[in-house]
């Protein structure tokens, strides 16, 4: 398999946001198109390793820094709505429909970007062809009693740029060299979470325990057991509820929260690629 081809350029979202994404593709035949939805406070490039398996598919795949995140525009992980998230990711999948006619892409997201791509999954299922998510938060933090999380609601919608809570890098992976690396990455976002997104978290975590039973796309849904960021229960919950005959759960047994990015990340990538090559 010939290397790919990454270029990147944008797209203006709402508010008139910059949206950078790059764009890989393979060196030999397209198969189809994979659009990558990465989490909070991250950004796209990240992802070079997952992607250059991806590659191996023949798949064309779409990798945007969401708004506020890596090299978008946008405060830094302002966001009073999901809906701000899902709304450029729409104008992004609306592009490769234009790309790749008649064939509908997989999306793929972890953590708070697999919340985006199960968000956006849920409103345009008819535009994907399979779903792909990791270390999605579906229920809140263990530990959270209920007023707090009421007060964060208030707090995120009148003050949501207020600094509220640090992300510890260590929880991301048992490997200390990713967490070096996450460290010192001038494009990951070091600063604490603001309100307006940890609000707009909550929210949508709300929505999705009445609306997983519609999900009816192919889902593949990853977790590690030991992640300390979102809890397992989150992805097993999603397998409990949601509507599709044709998902399957991989819970994996000592890994953290980046389960792309642990020792054991060819297992997990060798299982992502055997599911999308089924579908």
């Amino acid at each position: 398999m010939l290397a790919m081809q990454r270029e990147e350029s944008s797209l203006t979202g709402g508010g008139g946001v910059r949206i950078v994404y790059d764009v890989w593709t393979p060196g030999g035949d397209v198969s189809g198109a994979v659009v990558l939805s990465h989490g909070m406070g991250e950004h796209a490039r990240r992802y070079d390793h997952v992607i250059a398996r991806l590659g191996e598919l023949g798949l064309v795949v779409y990798a945007p820094d969401h708004r506020g995140h890596g090299r978008s525009g946008g405060k830094r992980l302002l966001a009073r709505r999901i809906g701000e998230f899902t709304a450029d990711l729409d104008l992004l999948v609306a592009e490769v429909a234009g790309r790749h006619p008649g064939q509908a892409p997989f999306l793929i997201g972890h953590s708070m970007g697999a919340m985006i791509a199960l968000a956006y999954a849920l409103d345009h299922q008819s535009s994907l062809r399979g779903l792909v998510l990791s270390g999605t938060p579906v229920l809140p933090g263990n530990g959270i009693p209920k007023p707090a999380m009421a007060v964060a609601k208030i707090l995120g919608r009148i003050a949501p740029g207020a600094p509220v809570q640090s992300l510890p890098s260590a929880y991301i992976s048992k490997d200390p060299e990713v967490v070096a690396r996450y460290d010192a990455d001038p494009l990951v976002h070091h600063g604490k979470i603001p309100a307006g997104l940890g609000g707009a978290m909550l929210t949508q975590m709300a929505v999705f325990q009445q609306r997983l039973p519609s999900l009816t796309l192919p889902v593949l849904v990853l977790h590690g057991a030991e992640d300390r960021l979102v809890d397992q229960e989150s992805s097993r919950l999603i397998a409990a509820r949601a509507g599709s005959t044709d998902l399957t759960l991989h819970v994996y047994e000592g890994l953290h929260h980046e389960v792309y990015n642990e020792p054991e990340q060819e297992r997990v990538l060798d299982d992502l690629v055997g599911w999308l090559k089924a579908h």
